[in-house]
């Protein structure tokens, strides 16, 4: 075999698998890229607003913004996932009429109900700001950020139904330069010079708005470049009703789900103050790494689940189930055993008033073990059909969460709040596990999931035990860490490569020696 021959794939593994590894790969890897951009520029952002405006006004500036995202939910409907899986059916079955059908209807649904939620925004700011102002807070000031805000509620709408239309047709491309690179990276720029300019909380509010504004162009500009020749000359094949029924109890889902809800923010803004509430978002927004991975894979997950469970391949569903959930983890679980066991360490680009937040980012990875551990369930009952169980799920949690807040957070702020989290993530995605084994058939675990379980806790282990070394602070903290994440990439060297990762090593390798050579 010449050295630029491209090698032979794994033989455990079949084409159909393989297409499916690749496609997840890919279009996960440029996810990841795009979510590593957001979530970099989100903390940044985080971490320059909290020390020009302090833990209380970041606190209320996260109040705010997580009002206008609630909007933002309400007024998409769930019309993007309703499109994406529309269009997905469409092309799979070569429906040109349909992927423009599905399209318009997504469009136009999300397009009336945002303009809906915006203008009741206005009107009952009055009503709302109350609610979150604490006795040194501005009443009237919060009216004002409300209702400046609330154009952020169509633009966020408009540019995420966009964004979902793309990604049916199973790339992630134009999705993550619109979502993940340009929307932040307009939001990051404006809103540190906003802030600079001491405008402060206005400032930041304002920054929302032209940055989703911003990002709704940038998506409808892809989706007229990604459109075929055909999809753009079909007459209109438009499944209203179809889309209306699914796009509702997912829509309840997605707007009942505890990370987009923002239910610790919102509770906390409306029983303490706006300091406990500053401390839970920076705890929050240290989060972001252990979730980058997840983020990265579920986008194209969804319209995989679509399409194969629309063929009827339900075993190759199960095997690339698992596959992911195992990726999610690798990646995921050592990132959330740091923040467990070292999580001052990662307050360092904070001001002083915020290390209160260090035991909350512990108890919030906890949580996420749970999260990330068990994979995109909720997707895939979603996307076979099912968006009435996420919707049982998600209410559910909601009330389990918001009756344990209100007991809870009165008396122990903003570390009872990360409590409550953690217990409502780790049995609201349990129980996703079992409903989707139920109903789909399939579950998130291989048996070399226990793979990164082992790794991290050996990891941890030496974490743990390199607390017995003399000495005190961040240098001797962050050494600990390099030392876990080294014995944790030795421990998975030591299991070895199972057959889709050394299926897409391969791959990578056989691209970037055909570039050597330069070859097409």
């Amino acid at each position: 075999m010449s050295e630029t021959e491209p090698r032979k794939e794994p033989t455990s593994l079949t084409q159909a698998a393989a297409r499916d590894v690749a496609v997840v790969a890919k279009g996960g890897a440029v996810q990841i890229v795009g979510q590593v951009s957001q979530r970099s520029l989100s903390f940044l952002f985080t971490a320059v607003a909290q020390n020009i405006i302090g833990t209380a006004g970041y606190g209320l500036y996260r109040v705010v913004a997580q009002i206008l995202a609630l909007g933002g939910q309400i007024g998409l409907m769930g019309f993007n996932y309703a499109s994406m899986r529309w269009i997905s059916r469409a092309r799979a079955t070569n429906q040109p009429g349909g992927v423009r059908g599905a399209a318009s209807v997504g469009i136009t649904g999300s397009a009336v109900m945002s303009i809906l939620v915006a203008i009741a925004l206005v009107l009952l700011a009055p009503q709302i700001a109350p609610i979150f102002c604490d006795r040194k807070c501005d009443v009237s000031q919060v009216e004002r950020f409300l209702r400046i805000g609330a154009l952020y509620v169509p633009f966020f709408a408009m540019m995420q139904v966009l964004r979902y239309c793309t990604q049916a047709y199973k790339t992630m491309v134009p999705s993550v330069i619109v979502g993940n690179i340009v929307q932040p990276a307009v939001r990051f720029v404006v809103g540190v010079a906003a802030l600079l300019a001491g405008f402060e909380i206005m400032g930041a509010v304002v920054t929302l708005v032209v940055s989703m504004g911003v990002g709704a162009i940038a998506g409808a500009y892809f989706l007229h470049r990604m459109l075929r020749g055909e999809e753009r000359t079909a007459a209109p094949v438009r499944p209203i009703g179809e889309m209306i029924r699914f796009a509702l109890p997912q829509a309840g889902s997605s707007l009942l789900g505890i990370q987009s809800l923002g239910l610790g923010i919102i509770l906390l803004g409306a029983l303490d103050t706006s300091f406990q509430t500053g401390l839970f978002a920076v705890a929050l927004s240290l989060q972001g790494p252990a979730g980058v991975f997840l983020s990265g894979i579920i986008n194209i997950w969804a319209p995989m689940v679509s399409d194969l469970f629309e063929k009827g391949e339900i075993d190759r569903l199960g095997s690339l189930y698992q596959t992911i959930t195992r990726w999610i983890a690798t990646f995921a679980f050592p990132i959330s055993a740091a923040m467990i066991l070292e999580p001052d360490l990662f307050l360092i680009f904070f001001g002083k008033d915020a290390a209160e937040a260090a035991p909350i980012i512990a108890v919030l990875a906890v949580g996420n073990l749970f999260y990330s551990g068990t994979g995109p369930t909720g997707y895939l009952l979603s996307m076979t059909g099912r968006p009435g169980v996420n919707f049982a799920n998600s209410l559910v949690g909601v009330v389990l969460y918001v009756s344990l807040g209100l007991w809870i957070v009165p008396e122990h702020g903003a570390l009872g709040m990360a409590y409550v989290d953690a217990i409502v993530t780790a049995v609201i995605n349990s129980v996703r596990v079992i409903e989707a084994k139920i109903l789909v058939g399939i579950q998130p675990f291989g048996r070399s999931f226990i793979k990164p379980v082992v790794a991290t806790l050996v990891a941890a282990t030496v974490l743990l035990l390199w607390r017995l070394i003399p000495g005190d602070g961040y240098l001797i903290e962050l050494a600990g860490v390099i030392v876990g994440a080294l014995v944790y990439i030795g421990v998975l060297s030591r299991f070895g490569l199972d057959d889709e990762e050394r299926y897409v090593w391969e791959r990578i390798k056989t691209r970037a020696l055909k570039r050597k050579s330069g070859r097409p």
